[in-house]
C-alpha cells in the first residue's frame, strides 16, 4: 500500500534554513531529497514551520512503509546522507500516514489525496485518540469534514491515520492512535476565520474524542 511520508526536522542551531551557517545543511538537503525522489518515485518536498523555522517538514512517498523502512534507510547511500547532516540536523519525528501520495501529480488545488504543496500555507494537523475512541473520533470527523472543505475550496484536504507505533501508552495501557491532517490556506489568518464560522462548531466536535493535539503551518521551501 503506497504511503505519504511526513517528517520533522529540526536545525540544531535554531536559525532557519536560509541562515549563513546552514549552507553546507542546505545543500546536503536538496541532495537528499533529490537521491530519495528517484528511489521511491515519488517528489520529495521540503516546508518550513511558520510558528518556528528551524524546523523543516519533509513530504514523501513511498510505494510501502516497508521500502522505506527496509531497502531505503539503511541503504549505504541514504546512510551518507544522513552523514553528510547530522551535524546540523536532527530528525524530530517521522511518521507513515495512510494517505495515496497522488499529490505529485496534482498541482492545481483541486482533487487528489493530499493537499498540493503548491498551497500557499499548509495546515498540518495532529490529533492524538485512545486507541478505543479512533472509530467515534472517524466517524465525527467523515460527518463534519465537509464544513472544513467547503471553506478551503477549491484547494482540498486530505487526513489519515500514522501506521508508526502509537503514542506512549496512558496509565492504564490504552494506546493512542495519530491522525493527520493536511489542509491548504491562502495565509494562516484564513484558518483562524474557520472558528468563526457556524459550521465550525459541528467540525469541533471532534475535540471531545482527543487526548492531544498539534497544529501547525508551514509554507513551500522554494529549494524543494
Amino acid at each position: 500500500m503506497a504511503v505519504t511520508e511526513l517528517a520533522l526536522l529540526h536545525l540544531k542551531n535554531n536559525n532557519d534554513l536560509d541562515a549563513p551557517e546552514n549552507e553546507n545543511v542546505k545543500t546536503a538537503l536538496r541532495i537528499a531529497i533529490q537521491k530519495q525522489a528517484a528511489f521511491a518515485g515519488y517528489p520529495v518536498y521540503l516546508f518550513t514551520q511558520i510558528e518556528d523555522p528551524s524546523y523543516i517538514y519533509l513530504l514523501g512517498g513511498w510505494d510501502s512503509v516497508e521500502v522505506h523502512v527496509r531497502k531505503w534507510i539503511p541503504s549505504e547511500e541514504n546512510q551518507q546522507l544522513l552523514a553528510s547532516v547530522q551535524e546540523g540536523l536532527e530528525v524530530a519525528w517521522l511518521q507513515h500516514i495512510d494517505i495515496h501520495p497522488a499529490f505529485q501529480s496534482n498541482r492545481n488545488g483541486r482533487g487528489g489525496d493530499v493537499t498540493p504543496p503548491s498551497a500557499p500555507v499548509i495546515a498540518i494537523g495532529r490529533y492524538f485518540v485512545e486507541g478505543s475512541k479512533r472509530g467515534v473520533f472517524q466517524d465525527a470527523f467523515s460527518a463534519n469534514r465537509h464544513h472544513l472543505e467547503a471553506f478551503t475550496a477549491p484547494t482540498s484536504i486530505s487526513a489519515g491515520w500514522g501506521l508508526g507505533p502509537g503514542m506512549e501508552e496512558d496509565t492504564v495501557g490504552s494506546r493512542k492512535e495519530e491522525f493527520v491532517l493536511f489542509s491548504g490556506w491562502d495565509a494562516v489568518e484564513d484558518h483562524s476565520k474557520f472558528a468563526e464560522l457556524e459550521g465550525f462548531e459541528d467540525f469541533a466536535t471532534i475535540k471531545q474524542f482527543l487526548d492531544g493535539a498539534d497544529i501547525k503551518h508551514a509554507v513551500r521551501y522554494a529549494a524543494s
